[in-house]
């Protein structure tokens, strides 16, 4: 660093003032006679020398104070290392800041993350930390699910999914930015699944068997869904009142209200001829465990249903096709396209809303019964609403082409006497200040 001085030298009644630089001296005339004066006009003349002295010293001690903080940065990082890759689900499963997501839903985003390591492992080989994700590295991988002409719903979650744990892995990842913000989210154009005709309703019980055939029932009578079609409970299902009670699944974390759905007389049939398995409190047993274990194993059982009866379950153009091979017989063939569903499960959903409608059913009351009722229209149902549900369901028409077989004397006398406990009960609660309450809970019991 360069050495600058000054000082005052009067020659005659004139001060001068005086520096030097490395060792070369320096002299110009102040111009004063007064030292006071003097000293003044020599603190300007060295000012600029001055400032190019501090500025030195500034960037010296800068960098001695980066030089520091890398230091410190490396020590904080050696004692507690940022997160790698390897460690980030085990993380987000434990943070405290992830949504409180179901079990089926961390499953996916589990998936999710490890499809993305394991392409990283492949291209960049070098990136072992969350903070060594760079944006170029996210545009890659957003590049790659494009490749693989994956639906926009489909792309969206994958890309959703990572932000997110990139999100609440911010802090223990040391991550300055999230490099999934900036990814495009793909246009979703909403994919309905139509609904079924009766012919169709009709063809598909009739080619079901077993346990199959009253799950195509319960989705036919009650517009639930899938997952709360397979996994029904004895407890939810009241055949003396006969209306089903459920909490659907895919309200049931954020709001725990029931739907209630009157039981068609087909399906009471059907669900009173069923045996009672004694091992099991599930309505389906069997299909209730097949869905706990992989619940598109039940998904992929009913579309071969429905395409071994003719109906045909993707858009045409997409999936696998139908061709005639050289011998004669008929083959699948791919299009080349991602299937697009639109007929399956779900169908029935559509269909039970749609008959219900086209029996001149009030909108209000099909949306209480499949549980798309705004909190305005949310109520707790008197013998009155019962009853205008139970018009709506018993509107539908008999897709099983069943008669109703008469009961087994012993079904006959448990529920018999079940009705009569229930009567006994409600008689014992009676008083005068609750009549009208207790004379309705009789006229339900009636029908």
């Amino acid at each position: 660093m360069k050495k600058r001085t000054g000082f005052l030298v009067k020659r005659g009644a004139t001060y001068y003032a005086r520096w030097n630089v490395n060792g070369k001296a320096f002299q110009q005339s102040t111009g004063k006679k007064d030292k006071r004066q003097a000293q003044t006009e020599l603190d300007r003349i060295m000012t600029p020398f001055l400032l190019q002295d501090r500025e030195k010293t500034l960037e010296h001690l800068k960098g001695e104070i980066d030089g520091t903080r890398t230091a410190l940065v490396k020590i904080e990082e050696e004692r507690n290392p940022p997160l790698l890759l390897s460690q980030a689900w085990n993380a987000f499963e434990k943070s405290p800041n992830r949504p409180d997501s179901g079990e089926r839903t961390l499953w996916d985003y589990a998936g999710h993350l490890d499809g993305f390591c394991k392409w990283l492992t492949e291209h960049f080989k070098s990136a072992r930390t969350l903070r060594d994700v760079t944006p170029e590295m996210a545009e890659g991988y957003a590049e790659h699910l494009t490749g693989l002409k994956l639906q926009a719903n489909s792309f969206n979650k994958k890309v959703q999914a990572l932000s997110l744990i990139f999100r609440v892995l911010s802090e223990p990842g040391r991550l300055t930015a999230n490099v999934w913000d900036k990814i495009r989210r793909k246009r979703q154009v909403s994919q309905s699944r139509r609904e079924l005709t009766v012919e169709e309703l009709k063809r598909i019980v009739e080619g079901a068997k077993g346990e199959m055939r009253l799950l195509l029932g319960i989705g036919i009578y009650t517009g639930l869904r899938l997952g709360d079609c397979s996994t029904l409970r004895w407890g939810e299902v009241d055949l003396v009142r006969r209306i089903i009670r459920r909490i659907p699944m895919k309200t049931a974390r954020r709001k725990a209200t029931p739907v209630i759905v009157p039981i068609h007389g087909t399906l009471l049939n059907m669900l009173k001829q069923l045996p009672r398995n004694a091992k099991s409190d599930y309505v389906l047993p069997e299909i209730a465990a097949t869905y706990a274990r992989d619940d598109s194993a039940v998904s992929k059982q009913i579309q071969k249903l429905f395409s071994d009866n003719g109906i045909t379950t993707t858009r045409d153009g997409t999936g696998y096709i139908l061709v005639q091979g050289e011998d004669g017989k008929q083959k699948k063939q791919y299009t080349g396209k991602r299937a697009v569903v639109e007929v399956g499960f779900h169908s029935l959903r559509h269909t039970f809303v749609s008959l219900c409608r086209g029996a001149d059913a009030p909108l209000s009351v099909v949306e209480s019964i499949v549980g798309h009722s705004s909190p305005a229209m949310t109520q707790h149902y008197s013998h009155t609403g019962e009853t205008a549900l139970r018009d709506a369901v018993t509107s539908l028409p008999d897709i099983t082409g069943e008669t109703v077989k008469a009961l087994p004397a012993a079904v006959v006398e448990d529920e018999a006497a079940t009705l009569k406990a229930k009567i006994k009960e409600i008689a014992g609660k009676l008083t005068a200040r609750n009549a009208g309450k207790m004379k309705t809970a009789l006229l339900t019991l009636a029908g």
